[in-house]
């Protein structure tokens, strides 16, 4: 039945994208479009066709289709992007995150906190991939993701709240306005999982013998073991709302100077635990041995069923922007902190404990950064527009462990600090590009060039009582890229480009030194940063009148000086730049608009990735870079009708290798499913705007539309329901 529905879609979406390729031709009617701006890939406007990278835009009408609850589920549906990861890279810390500008990666481990970002706030998302170390530095080796916010031009308000399954909850609102020259805008929201549902499964190897409880079920490790499950960790809840407020006052006409700030906070926690077993008697057991028959038990205890403990997030961050121009010049200038402040806990369960009375530790993380850039752009001549500046960060970074008497009590310490790390860094950098406009409206090239020095210092990590003052380091790195756009014919856009970038060793890599059961895991301040190389070519071709788009990139990427943690001959674990890899990839998008009340769209990228070399463990050499999929597929189908809109849209995730050997399979718990996960969402703006009242509109969504039982590394969430009303003046 799956696979017919799935068939009987297609056929739908080929069937229309056909039909609109003959009405196309029949009615050679032009249809306007609405060309989107971006700033990320040349730090000045730019059409996005014409920008000299592969980018996408997600602006108002494509957030307003989907359904999300953070930025990351906000892009998912981009061509090359994964798990807010881009260019088949694994690591989030290879991706550079922003908002307005400011990069916002972790100064502790390089990765994003995706709550960081207040989603009623967004004006649009940029997304630039390939290296953009050339512009904005470190961590950008996959590309940028580049959050803009709102800001109003006249008075705007608004409220919305959404119910539905788990008894999730959110509501929030805002307020803005420009009187004269100074505009403000004040939002707010909150979004609560209050039932929340199982995210880990509680799996059990088998062993050989009898038992006398029933119940559970059969599913392989993704090692391709045999295993049982049991039970599982618990429903998953969790409780977030952030603050943002941005205010701008026009100094000149050509001037102004804007507040940018938001506070935010998370906290999720699992309830208990749930047993899939019971005894003769039907009565729930988490203790003893589960006949599995052919011979096989399954052995429980309590101490299994204990999952994470609860953890909190607080993240806030400041901008400050000054921009005016000074007869010829052009001048932007940042200047921003962020603070992170987050705590966790983890059981250590022994014996006979379990949810209620395990004992446990809290670790707590305090960060704060420092950032600041400063921009210049201007003409020489007709034919360049260079655009130069200076960059500045700072780290600083504070974490300890205590012990505690019951794990899901992070006030129940039982002795002081037990284990710490601390550290800091500071980068400076400056960076230049020259647009070179060759032959007018038809070739233009971009040569730009970024040079990168940090250090790192008063690195201190390991046991409290003891722990070792590791060494003062820095370094450099030297990030070019050329860039050519060539316009033959109106319709038809070719680009290539060839660029290097870098990510540094986090403080996290540097100096986070731990004891890990009966193992150490050590830092290393020695590190060179990791690298990439990359090569690519694409097109845009627009027809039938630009009713009919079609892109397609084709990149080739050559990395170095992977930071891998390899197992060492004394049964410790060291951190070291060990590890080569090459990653080649094609993305292909289409969008179809054949009538005003409908839009297709699809897109393909292939990642075909290998580890080349591997100095500390060679059986890696020749296996695929993990975390990745080898392919994915977006499909998305908007209907518009005056004051009615509906949308479908579905993604195909191909195999994704969790284990550095490639050794794991996919459709199993802690791998990842090879599946169609569809979403539909209905919206309607009602016709009975009033004063008072506002304009409303109300919206019914649907995600995993067919029910689809699959992994993302945690249990996928089930079919779920949604309704949202909002009113806005």
């Amino acid at each position: 039945m799956k696979f017919c529905r799935l068939v009987m879609l297609f056929v739908m979406f080929y069937c229309l994208l056909f039909a609109a390729i003959a009405t196309a031709e029949e009615k050679k009617k032009k249809v306007s479009k609405l060309d989107d701006m971006i700033v990320s890939a040349t730090r000045s406007e730019k059409e996005k066709d014409d920008a000299p990278a592969s980018v996408s835009v997600i602006g108002q009408k494509d957030l307003e289709r989907l359904t999300f609850d953070c930025l990351d589920d906000a892009i998912r549906y981009e061509t090359g992007v994964f798990d807010g990861k881009l260019r088949g890279l694994p690591s989030a810390s290879q991706t550079l995150l922003m908002i307005n500008g400011m990069p916002i990666n972790s100064g502790w481990f390089g990765g994003h906190r995706w709550d960081n970002v207040a989603m009623e706030n967004v004006e649009r998302i940029e997304i630039v991939r390939g290296p953009a170390s050339a512009l904005y530095g470190g961590n950008a080796m996959g590309g940028s993701i580049n959050v803009i916010t709102k800001m109003p031009d006249e008075f705007e308000a608004g409220l919305r709240t959404r119910f539905g399954s788990d008894d999730n909850l959110s509501y929030g609102g805002y307020v803005g306005d420009r009187v004269g020259k100074f505009s403000v805008r004040l939002g707010f929201e909150m979004d609560e999982e209050l039932y929340g549902y199982p995210t880990d499964y509680v799996q059990r190897a088998l062993k050989s013998g009898s038992g006398d409880l029933e119940g559970g079920f059969p599913m392989k490790t993704r090692t391709n073991q045999d295993a049982w499950i049991v039970g599982d960790t618990g429903n998953r809840y969790e409780e977030q709302w952030d603050v943002n407020l941005a205010a701008e006052y026009d100094l000149t006409d050509t001037g102004f100077i804007r507040f940018d700030g938001q506070v935010g906070y998370l906290y999720s926690e699992y309830g208990r635990p749930h047993t899939y077993i019971c005894d003769s008697d039907g009565n729930s057991a988490f203790d003893g041995n589960v006949d599995i028959g052919n011979g096989q038990y399954a052995p429980i205890a309590e101490k299994y069923y204990v999952g994470s403990g609860p953890r909190e997030t607080r993240n806030s961050y400041y901008m400050a922007t000054y921009s005016e121009v000074f007869g010829l010049f052009s001048f932007v200038g940042k200047l921003g902190y962020q603070h992170e402040d987050m705590w966790y806990t983890t059981a250590s369960a022994g014996t006979g404990e379990g949810y209620d009375d395990a004992g446990g530790n809290v670790k707590e993380f305090d960060t704060d950064t420092f950032f600041s850039d400063l921009q210049v752009s201007f003409d020489v001549g007709k034919r360049h527009y260079i655009t130069t500046g200076l960059y500045g960060r700072h780290n600083d970074f504070d974490q300890g462990q205590y012990d505690l008497s019951f794990y899901r009590d992070e006030n129940s310490k039982t002795t002081g600090k037990t284990e710490l790390t601390q550290g800091k860094d500071q980068y400076f950098a400056v960076y230049a590009q020259d647009e070179v406009t060759l032959v007018s409206n038809l070739l233009t090239l971009y040569a730009g060039a970024r040079f990168d020095y940090w250090e790192a210092s008063d690195g201190v990590s390991g046991a409290a009582d003891d722990p070792e003052e590791l060494d003062d380091v820095d370094n450099s790195a030297f990030s070019p890229k050329l860039s050519l756009v060539w316009t033959p014919f109106e319709d038809t856009i070719v680009k290539g480009s060839v660029g290097k970038a870098f990510r540094a060793p986090t403080l996290y890599d540097l100096y986070r030194t731990y004891e890990s059961g009966s193992r150490m895991v050590y830092s290393n301040p020695d590190l060179d940063p990791e690298t990439i190389l990359n090569y690519e070519f694409g097109v845009v071709q627009y027809l039938h009148d630009r009713m009919f788009k079609v892109e397609a990139t084709a990149f080739h990427s050559e990395i170095e000086n992977l930071i891998y943690t390899y197992d060492g001959d004394d049964g410790n674990s060291y951190k070291d730049n060990v590890g080569e890899a090459r990653i080649r990839g094609v993305e292909l998008g289409i969008s179809v608009i054949p009538w005003d009340f409908l839009v297709l769209r699809a897109n393909y990228t292939y990642n075909d990735s290998e580890i080349t070399k591997q100095d500390k463990d060679p059986e890696m050499e020749g296996k695929r870079v993990t975390s990745m999929p080898d392919r994915t597929v977006n499909v998305a189908t908007d209907f518009i009708f005056d004051w009615f809109k509906a949308s479908l849209t579905g993604q195909y995730v191909g195999q994704i290798y969790k284990t550095k050997y490639n050794t794991d399979i996919p459709d199993v718990y802690k791998a990842n499913s090879k599946t169609w996960v569809w979403d539909a969402k209905l919206i309607a703006d009602l016709p009975c705007e009033t004063k008072y009242f506002g304009k409303p509109q109300i919206a019914f969504s649907v995600e995993n539309l067919f029910d689809e039982e699959y992994y993302d590394y945690y249990i996928g969430r089930e079919r779920s329901y949604f309704f949202q009303l909002s009113l806005n003046w």
